[in-house]
């Protein structure tokens, strides 16, 4: 196979003086089979030379991950930390009011700029720059800051979770009204942590926060399913991540679930039965709204839910609790949360390949290692070594994949048959 020709096939496209273009951006291995395509088109006569110049020429090499992108994310989290650090400081040379004006002034003015910037961008042309999502994600940084400076102002106790999810609630209304990935991710990632952090504190025992996580993963999947209808594509990049923490949110609960056990009861928090009930109205809505990779995610987080209540309410013996010695109920239902973990982190990486995630694809390999070896050392150790059961393991994985490919080649065969 001949190697792909390089960006010197095709000369650029001149500018004619009517504007920025608009211009897409692509990594570079992407732009390789661009313009290998190119080069096969133009000799087979699908395009001409101006038509293949004009294809290449709306594209941009941009790679996802970049030093320069790293080095502004981490700044800019630094930044909002030390704001926040700042705040719960106590400015003494300030009175309180001063302070909150001040925190405000700094939001709206770091907000104001990011959209500037993003402006400026856009009548320039070109792919957006990491320096607006740096500063936009400062901006959702600094209005946690006003929102901890303004609780300080009211006398308010600064170590009251719903701080916290009013922040996220924030950054989530900045993220879509100004389309920011960096916003929608603070903003998840801090609505997560609210939840978790105020079901800790009303559930002494955590046997309902396992529940709550898992109900709390299949709500982000099935917000995540619902931005396939927004009308603004756009706005519809903004369910990578909800899509990636609930899948995160899922391995873990179903981790925890394999692990300990005890049903929710009546302590369990109220919030948690809210959360449960509006995950699976939403998940309706994702599903009847949704794509099929859409439909597919939903019924895997749908699924990890109720494996969770079935390991909650499958108790193992006593003698398992109090000694380690185990029964053949014990065993079954090992065995079975190990199956069921293999099928639910498969089925996570799946995923993730199909949306070309390799986030996705990572986290559920990462989830799969770390729970085997687990289990290996808590579970089958007495009986399988922890060499034999990773082998066994393995041998499952290949066999599902060398099945799945096979299916992947039978679909493709009779779709090109149907056609013909």
């Amino acid at each position: 196979m001949s190697a792909p020709p390089t960006t010197t096939s095709l000369p650029p496209v001149p500018d004619d003086g009517a504007g920025p273009e608009l211009r897409h951006p692509a990594t570079p291995a992407q732009l390789a089979w661009l313009e290998h395509q190119l080069g096969a088109w133009r000799a087979e006569g699908l395009v001409d030379d101006v038509a293949a110049r004009a294809i290449r020429g709306r594209y941009v090499a941009h790679r996802r991950v970049t030093l320069v992108r790293i080095v502004l994310t981490l700044g800019a989290l630094f930044v909002g930390l030390g704001l926040i650090w700042l705040v719960v400081a106590n400015l003494d040379a300030l009175s309180l009011a001063l302070r909150l004006v001040l925190v405000v002034l700094l939001w709206v003015g770091l907000v104001v700029a990011a959209e500037a910037l993003a402006r400026r961008r856009a009548r320039a042309g070109g792919v957006a720059s990491p320096v607006v999502g740096a500063v936009r994600l400062l901006a959702a940084g600094a209005f946690g800051a006003a929102v901890f400076q303004a609780a300080q102002t009211l006398g308010l106790s600064l170590d009251d979770p719903t701080l916290v999810g009013v922040w996220a609630l924030g950054a989530l209304v900045h993220a879509y009204v100004w389309v920011a990935v960096g916003p929608t991710v603070l903003g998840v990632l801090l609505a997560t942590f609210w939840l978790l952090s105020r079901w800790a504190e009303e559930d002494d025992d955590g046997s309902g926060v396992t529940l709550g996580v898992a109900a709390a993963a299949l709500l982000a999947v099935a917000v995540g399913a619902l931005h396939h209808r927004l009308p603004d594509h756009a706005r519809r990049a903004l369910a990578v991540p909800w899509r990636e923490v609930g899948a995160g949110l899922g391995l873990g609960a179903l981790f925890v679930a394999a692990l300990r056990s005890g049903a929710p009861d009546r302590g369990t928090p109220a919030s948690v039965w809210v959360v449960v009930a509006v995950a699976l109205v939403v998940a309706v809505a994702g599903v009847l709204t949704g794509d099929r990779l859409d439909r597919l995610e939903v019924g895997l987080a749908t699924a990890v839910l109720a494996l969770v209540v079935v390991l909650a309410l499958w108790r193992p013996s006593s003698g398992a609790l109090r000694t380690g010695e185990l029964t053949g109920g014990d065993w079954v239902r090992a065995v079975v949360t190990v199956v069921a973990y293999l099928a639910v982190a498969s089925g996570t990486a799946v995923l993730g390949g199909l949306r070309d995630s390799d986030r996705l694809t990572w986290l559920a390999t990462a989830a799969l290692v770390v729970f085997t070896t687990t289990q290996a050392f808590a579970v089958f150790a007495p009986v399988l070594s922890g060499s034999v059961l990773f082998l066994a393991v393995g041998v499952v994985l290949l066999g599902t994949g060398v099945l799945a490919d096979r299916g992947r080649r039978r679909v493709v065969r009779e779709g090109r048959a149907a056609r013909a």
